[in-house]
Formats: C-alpha cells, sequence, structure tokens
C-alpha cells in the first residue's frame, strides 16, 4: 500500500482515530490523506469545532493532507456519502482505501455488498421497510445476515465497496478492525465521539481523557449546543421559503418537519415529534439541514456529479509534495474556490450557517508544522 486514504468525520479526532491512522503506516503507507467532512457531518449535525481546526488535529496525529468531502455528500446517507469519498479517494495516485470495520473482514463485506445488488434481496428489504422495519433489520430480515446491525463501520464498508464496483474506479482497499482497547496515549480506554461530544455539555475534563492534547485544547471552547441553530431552522422551516426539491424529502417529510417546528420550542422536542420508525433522527436531521442550506441536488445528480476539484482544508508543512498526488485542482482558499468549475454554494451556505450559530473562522486551508 502506497498511498492511504482515510474517509473520516474527527468530531473531534479522539485516540481511536489516532490508532487506525498509525494502523494505515504500520500496513505500509508511505502517504496518508484525508478525505473528510466540513462544517457539518452525516448525522445532520454541525461539527462540534470547525473543519480547519479538526484538519489540523488529522494532521498533528499522522496524517499528510486532509481533503473537504462536500456537503452534497455529507449530508446523505451512507450510500452516497461513500460514493462521495470514493469518487475524490480516487483521484489520489496509486491509493488504497483504508477504513476501520466492526468485523474487519474484507471478503465478508464483499460478500455482502454483492447480495446487497440483487434484484429480489431488495425488494425484500423495500417489503421491511415500508412496514416502519429499520434498515439494519430491514437487511437482515432480507438476507440473513446482521452483519449491518449496530455496526455503523460494516455498512460504510458494504458501501465504499460498492461505491468502487458501481463507479469502476480503479482503486484498492483495506480494512482493520476496530477495537476499543486501551493504548499508550489513552490511559482510561477509548470512547466514541458521540460520548465525547456528550461529556462536552456537562464535564469538558472527561472528555479530555480520550482525546490527543492538542485536540483537548481546542475542545475547551467547543460546544455541541444545538440552542442557536435551532431558532435558525425553526425559522427557515416556518418562513413558507422552502426550496420545492429539498435533496433528500420524500413522501411529505419536509412537511412533516414543518409541523413539528411550529410545534416544538427545543431541537430536541423538533427531533422527538418528527422522528417515526420509519424516519431515524439522522434521517430527520439531515433533511432539516439540507433545508437550511438549501441544497437541492439530486441522487442522481450526485452519482453522475464529476470532481472538478478538490478543497484542501490541512496538509503537512513539510510534504507539501503530497499535493502532487491529487489527480485534481487544489483549492486552498474560497478565493481559489470560486474559481474552478464545479463550485457551488451548497458548502458555502453551510460555512456561513457554522460561523454564525457556532464561531468565525479563517476559511483557509492550513499549513501544519508537527
Amino acid at each position: 500500500m502506497k498511498n492511504a486514504v482515510i474517509i473520516c468525520e474527527f468530531n473531534p479526532l479522539h485516540n481511536g482515530h489516532r490508532r487506525l491512522l498509525n494502523r494505515a503506516r504500520e500496513a505500509g503507507a508511505e502517504n496518508v490523506i484525508c478525505v473528510m467532512s466540513g462544517n457539518a457531518v452525516q448525522r445532520g449535525e454541525l461539527a462540534c469545532l470547525d473543519k480547519y481546526s479538526r484538519a489540523r488535529h488529522a494532521v498533528l496525529a499522522g496524517a499528510d493532507a486532509v481533503i473537504e468531502l462536500p456537503a452534497e455528500y455529507t449530508l446523505s446517507a451512507a450510500r452516497q456519502f461513500a460514493l462521495g469519498g470514493v469518487k475524490i479517494a480516487s483521484l489520489v495516485k496509486d491509493a488504497t482505501l483504508f477504513f476501520g470495520s466492526e468485523c474487519g473482514n474484507v471478503k465478508a463485506l464483499e460478500d455482502v455488498a454483492a447480495l446487497s445488488t440483487d434484484k429480489e434481496v431488495n425488494e425484500r428489504i423495500k417489503a421491511a421497510l415500508s412496514r416502519g422495519v429499520g434498515y439494519p433489520a430491514a437487511f437482515a430480515e432480507a438476507t440473513g445476515s446482521n452483519i449491518i446491525e449496530n455496526s455503523p463501520n460494516n455498512t460504510l464498508g458494504i458501501e465504499y465497496i460498492k461505491a468502487i464496483i458501481d463507479t469502476g474506479r480503479k482503486i484498492s482497499y483495506m480494512t482493520t478492525k476496530r477495537d476499543p482497547s486501551v493504548s499508550s496515549d489513552a490511559p482510561k480506554g477509548c470512547i466514541s465521539s458521540s460520548e465525547i461530544r456528550s461529556s462536552l455539555l456537562s464535564d469538558k475534563e472527561r472528555a479530555a481523557d480520550f482525546v490527543p492534547t492538542f485536540v483537548a485544547s481546542d475542545l475547551k471552547n467547543a460546544s455541541p449546543s444545538s440552542d442557536a441553530y435551532y431558532h435558525v431552522l425553526r425559522y427557515a422551516l416556518t418562513s413558507g421559503d422552502l426550496p420545492d426539491n429539498v435533496y433528500d424529502d420524500a413522501e411529505g417529510l419536509l412537511n412533516r418537519l414543518v409541523g413539528s417546528a411550529e410545534k416544538a420550542s427545543t431541537f430536541d422536542d423538533f427531533c422527538d415529534l418528527a422522528c417515526t420508525k420509519r424516519y431515524t433522527r439522522a434521517r430527520v436531521k439531515r433533511l432539516a439541514l439540507n433545508a437550511v442550506i438549501r441544497n437541492t441536488f439530486s441522487h442522481a445528480e450526485l452519482t453522475g456529479k464529476p470532481v472538478k476539484f478538490v478543497n484542501l482544508l490541512a496538509a503537512d508543512a513539510d510534504n507539501r509534495d503530497v499535493l502532487s498526488l491529487i489527480d485534481a485542482p487544489v483549492a486552498v482558499s474560497v478565493r481559489t474556490r470560486e474559481k474552478f468549475a464545479g463550485y457551488n454554494l451548497v458548502t458555502a451556505r453551510l460555512d456561513a450557517l457554522f460561523s454564525a450559530v457556532r464561531y468565525p473562522f479563517d476559511d483557509k486551508a492550513v499549513f501544519v508544522k508537527r
């Protein structure tokens, strides 16, 4: 493996993420390039820290460069999230997609990826979904495999493999088994990013136990509170000025969100009202955020959309040659992004929202001295 590409979110980067970067090196990677979500994450939330801070953390933890996954792919279900990441990863010369999974078994993931393309299997999945069964349970019912149940990284791994096959991208892939065991820089073990974010609301000192010191120092000023965001969201949903074709709206779900926003005084209450067995919390939050930033891409447009440039978030100051491995123009600031064909305002609107309800940030790539 010459150049490892890791699709990630690092919200925030913790000791388990640092281990993943180290494992890519141990597997033989000369360079490690991350494709990371920007100021929002796939579960439909604003990130706890801005994209440049999180990218800087990735470089300090061992990455050579961090490229942004555009918002239209980030704020999607696993299939389109994976597709966007694979499109960018395949632009890296001699790349191997390197990812963690609960099973750690490429063959098992490949078998399920093949099974999930079977027409009869998909009909059984759709039938189960129509009864209000969640996707992991519907998949298990249709295939007899529970490989994706409570296993989000297995799910993404399967989608990465499917995206590579479906697009014909010439990129190899490798997985490593995720494990929560204690590492040298995590004396109290590893916990998930979601647990760390929860700690930020009540016990920031506890969060510091599970992240590198350079992350802990930035987390002191971070807050994952949704209060300010919900004021903006509620206005956007109830103003009567929504686009007709918000990305991933279906079966009147956006109308349900509007009704929920009219009744709910807090973001948690809004999610409780809007969610059903069929519409998960993540789906509701993604659609809500897509409505705010007026994302009107369609699934078909995202599938066929070429990558005309990449947005660099951070790179090792002593290894700028790594950028020559990327077979696309590289933007390093908002001024250079606007000059490239393919620039769109979805990510720009997300950045403006983050600045308004979280904090302002300097919108340009950072070159990090380790």
